[in-house]
């Protein structure tokens, strides 16, 4: 392909005809009368050919897929579709972008929301990770779907851990990172989690928060310490 100018405007043109195509197969879908009839994945473009044929286009292609997408789920959300393009749809997001971690949070988030599928709502954040190693938000998301959808807390707090050690993570990933401890019983880890975001924080408020779970835990552990197993029943709330 021609160099210069012309192979830009050639580039961009190509760009635009793939686009063309994977929006004209989802406008198809969504107004066919017989959907049983048509198969409109066989024509659809897969992640692999966008990014063979973006041509230099990776990140362009791939916003604009993404808003096309806001829309098609907007759609389904309006009972217009059945998102069926989903998966194609997400793939082809991250095959061109690696980087887009939107995409990874929002299809996490449709898969155990609106489908129940967990398994894939963590493999997606985990394919995100692969990607963005050094991206807190990501392991959060899946220590935070431990903890709330799992109930797993030990596993919440191992994700919440590691967040906490990305170079973009802030004081909620060991705050969410104590409290997953403290319910998971690892009075002693939650404690020293809470010391370490009292040194660390900058802000008053957590600083406050700290210092109250330092002496609660503080009370608890001394607790355990003067009964141990001979207290029968749950340990109260000191």
């Amino acid at each position: 392909m021609a160099k210069g100018p012309a192979g830009t405007i050639a580039r961009w043109l190509l760009t635009a005809a793939t686009l063309a195509v994977v929006f004209t197969t989802l406008h198809t879908y969504e107004n066919s009368a017989d959907r049983a009839r048509h198969d409109e994945r066989l024509y659809f473009p897969s992640g692999e050919f966008l990014v063979e044929s973006s041509l230099g286009f990776r990140e362009v292609m791939a916003d604009w897929l993404w808003f096309r997408f806001i829309q098609y789920y907007g759609a389904y959300k309006n009972g217009e579709n059945d998102l069926r393009y989903l998966d194609s749809l997400i793939d082809s997001v991250v095959r061109l972008d690696p980087k887009f971690t939107k995409a990874y949070y929002l299809a996490s988030f449709i898969y155990w929301s609106d489908f129940g599928r967990f398994d894939d709502a963590y493999d997606i954040l985990k394919r995100g990770i692969l990607y963005n190693p050094d991206n807190a938000g990501l392991r959060f998301q899946i220590g935070f779907m431990h903890y709330v959808l799992d109930h797993d807390y030990t596993r919440a707090a191992h994700w919440f851990e590691m967040a906490g050690r990305c170079s973009d993570a802030t004081d909620r990933e060991t705050r969410f990172a104590a409290f997953a401890r403290h319910k998971a019983g690892d009075d002693s880890v939650s404690l020293a989690l809470w010391r370490d975001l009292l040194e660390s924080t900058n802000s008053d408020q957590m600083r406050q928060l700290a210092e109250k779970m330092i002496d609660k835990l503080n009370r608890r552990v001394k607790f355990r310490a003067q009964f141990g197993d001979q207290f029968i029943g749950p340990i109260p709330e000191l």
